[in-house]
C-alpha cells in the first residue's frame, strides 16, 4: 500500500483562521486573475459558458461576490466554472486536443481573442492548472497561489501608497530615474511596466488596485534588481498598509 504524503506547513492549524484565510485568498486569486487577463466580470461569465458548455453555471454577480470576499460559501457550479475556464484556458495554449475531452463548446474567434494573452491559475506544488478541486482547495485554505496576497481593500490602499515606495526605494539606491528605468526594463522583460512605474514613482501615473495586484510580484522582482534587497509581494503590502 503506497504512503501519502501531505505537505500541510504552509495551511493555518487552526480550522477557522484556515478557513478565513482561503476565503480572503480566494478573492485575491480571482481579482489577480481578472487583473493579469483583463477579464471583466461579464467575460468570465462567457468563458464558463464556453468551458462548461452550459448556459447559467456562472453569473456577473456570483464574481463580484468572490472577487470582494463576501461568498458565504460556493456554490458546486461556481467551483465547477472556475475549474472548467483555468484547465480550458491551459488546454488552449499547450494541447488543444484536450479541449474535447474536457467538453468545451466550440472555440469562436471571439473566445481566441480572450484566450490568447491569458494565463491560468496554477498550483504551487507541482505547477499545473487549479481544477475544480484545486479551487475548493484555495477556498478551504489549503493552498496559497505564489505571488498572490491581500484583498481588494489592502489593494486599493497599497495603490495609493505605492507610488512614493517606489520613489523612496530609487533615491535610497543612489541611482536616478532614467537609470532605475533601465534597470527596471530588464528585470521585467517588459519596458511599458518599467515605464508605468517610474511614472507612478514621479506621481504622474498610478496603479489601479488591479494593476497592482496583476503586477506586485514584477515590481518586488525589478525593485530587488534596482538595490540588491529581497523583497516579496507579502512584505511590500504589509509596509504599504
Amino acid at each position: 500500500m503506497s504512503s501519502l504524503t501531505l505537505d500541510r506547513s504552509q495551511v493555518a492549524v487552526d480550522n477557522e483562521a484556515r478557513r478565513a484565510f482561503g476565503k480572503q485568498h480566494m478573492s485575491a486569486v480571482v481579482i489577480y486573475m481578472l487583473a493579469q487577463n483583463q477579464w471583466s466580470h461579464p467575460i468570465l461569465e462567457e468563458l464558463a459558458i464556453w468551458a462548461l458548455n452550459e448556459e447559467g453555471a456562472l453569473h456577473p454577480s456570483q464574481v463580484s461576490h468572490i472577487r470582494n470576499g463576501r461568498m458565504r460559501m460556493l456554490g458546486v457550479k461556481t467551483i465547477d466554472s472556475f475549474g472548467a475556464i483555468n484547465m480550458a484556458l491551459w488546454a488552449f495554449h499547450n494541447d488543444k486536443n484536450l479541449l474535447k475531452q474536457l467538453g468545451t463548446a466550440t472555440t469562436t474567434s471571439r473566445i481566441e481573442s480572450l484566450l490568447q494573452d491569458a494565463k491560468p491559475v496554477l498550483d504551487p506544488s507541482d505547477q499545473t492548472p487549479l481544477d475544480a478541486g484545486g479551487w475548493m482547495n484555495l477556498y478551504l485554505g489549503y493552498i496559497k497561489v505564489d505571488g498572490v496576497v491581500g484583498n481588494q481593500a489592502s489593494a486599493e490602499s497599497a495603490a495609493k501608497s505605492i507610488g512614493m515606495y517606489i520613489e523612496k526605494s530609487v533615491k535610497d539606491s543612489g541611482k536616478d530615474f532614467m537609470e532605475a528605468k533601465a534597470i527596471f526594463s530588464d528585470a521585467m522583460s517588459n519596458p511599458d511596466k518599467a515605464r508605468k512605474m517610474i511614472a507612478v514613482a514621479a506621481s504622474i501615473d498610478s496603479y489601479s488596485a488591479e494593476e497592482l495586484t496583476a503586477d506586485i510580484k514584477a515590481i518586488c522582482e525589478a525593485l530587488n534588481a534596482l538595490d540588491g534587497k529581497q523583497r516579496d509581494a507579502e512584505m511590500v503590502l504589509a509596509a504599504l498598509n
